[in-house]
């Protein structure tokens, strides 16, 4: 069990050999808390003040399975903030937590000089404080059922708010679909509207992480190997530290390793150009851009990647050249693998258009969605325009009934 002089102690020794080797994480706090907290945070997307939804428990229990059955483990949380803030499963020994605040210092790092984060709230923390507030606020006044009805539609809809742009305003880009109805939806009431807001600002907050998983894992995994090799470790520092290393790398087909892939192409960038290179790719790229640059053929065999069919009983991979993994990773990868929609026109019926790639929306989930958005948010008919195994196809639902056309 970790005791908090330890890992002050800890820090002591990483952050010198972290700034010298060229980071600037800035001040971390640390908290150390049991692993259930550690789930628990990471269930609420890393926010602990953040208002509370019942995906989020869904997600804190699927956590807590994997950990209860030993399949996964989160050692360490940190918040885009600043001051940053870092919490770390009290549960690790000395030697990990040398590893685990290395890795640490990386992820702050990432977050201060990434373009992606730039424009963000440095002080989310607060911001998520005063939405939960504001959403209790409405609870009280207009019951808990209408808050966390319209909680569920906005949820739907949450990873549609459009490129994260720098003074990009709400509802501006047709591919912000959220902030569109937020904005339009014809017959929202001003808290309504309110709430949608609410929703939009995290969505937008929480936006670069998912495109970034892999960037930011795989530069923490980077440094935190580095900054170990320029410390003075024990025997019994060297055998944890690498044990522990080796199961966060491990690679478990067909699923793909973030950290062992981010590590990889780092290393890669490294390779071309020293630290100029790979900090340069640390202020510009998302997963998709650091694949597209630093990717080759041994990286691909290192990583695991592999053709997978999901029909196929067993996981059996298929091998293929290099461009055709390459261009399957990109399509997982690009927009964080979720579909791209855009708004198509709004008054009577909201019109959607789907931007088909060749995979098609989850049409079993597509009424129940459809359902919730036209009778909770637009209070109206809502269509999707979209394809089905390459077929045009609309699919429409008006709050009473669904709809799927061959067009």
């Amino acid at each position: 069990m970790l005791s908090a002089q330890e890992l002050e102690e800890a820090a002591a020794r990483v952050f010198p050999a972290a700034e010298k080797l060229g980071l600037a994480p800035g001040h971390v706090h640390f908290e150390l808390v049991p692993a259930e907290l550690v789930q628990t945070l990471a269930s609420y997307g890393g926010l602990p003040v953040r208002y509370g939804h019942w995906s989020f428990g869904k997600t804190q229990q699927r956590l807590k399975t994997a950990f209860d059955f030993r399949a996964t483990q989160i050692y360490e949380l940190v918040i885009n903030h600043v001051p940053a803030y870092a919490f770390v499963d009290r549960s690790c020994s000395l030697a990990q937590a040398l590893m685990i605040v290395a890795h640490v210092s990386a992820h702050a790092d990432f977050f201060r000089h990434h373009r992606g984060f730039s424009h963000l709230p440095i002080d989310m923390v607060s911001v998520a404080a005063r939405h939960r507030r504001q959403l209790e606020e409405f609870r009280q006044a207009y019951g808990h059922l209408a808050v966390e009805t319209l909680l569920d539609a906005a949820h739907i809809l949450a990873d549609f708010t459009g490129e994260s742009l720098a003074g990009t305003p709400i509802g501006e880009r047709p591919d912000d679909v959220l902030g569109y109805v937020t904005l339009n939806a014809p017959r929202l009431l001003d808290w309504e509207r309110q709430v949608l807001s609410i929703v939009w600002e995290e969505a937008r907050y929480f936006w670069p992480q998912q495109l970034t998983r892999t960037a930011n894992e795989g530069y923490a995994t980077f440094f935190h190997s580095k900054i170990l090799r320029e410390l003075s470790l024990s025997p019994a520092e060297h055998w944890e530290t690498a044990h522990l290393n080796a199961q966060i790398v491990a690679v478990s087909p067909p699923q793909l390793n973030p950290y062992r892939l981010g590590y990889l192409l780092f290393s890669e960038a490294y390779h071309r150009g020293g630290y100029p290179e790979l900090f340069q790719a640390r202020d510009l790229y998302d997963d998709a851009g650091l694949v597209r640059a630093y990717l080759t053929a041994d990286h691909a065999i290192q990583a695991g990647l592999a053709l997978y069919r999901e029909r196929d009983v067993e996981s059996v991979p298929r091998l293929a050249p290099l461009e055709d993994l390459k261009q399957q990773l990109l399509t997982d990868l690009d927009r964080a693998g979720l579909p791209r929609l855009v708004v198509e026109k709004g008054g009577s019926e909201l019109s959607l258009r789907h931007l088909y790639d060749g995979r098609d929306l989850d049409f079993a989930e597509l009424p129940f969605a459809l359902k919730l958005v036209a009778e909770r948010i637009w209070q109206g008919p809502v269509a999707i325009y979209t394809q089905r195994q390459r077929i045009p196809h609309r699919v429409s639902h008006n709050g009473l009934e669904w709809s799927d056309q061959v067009v």
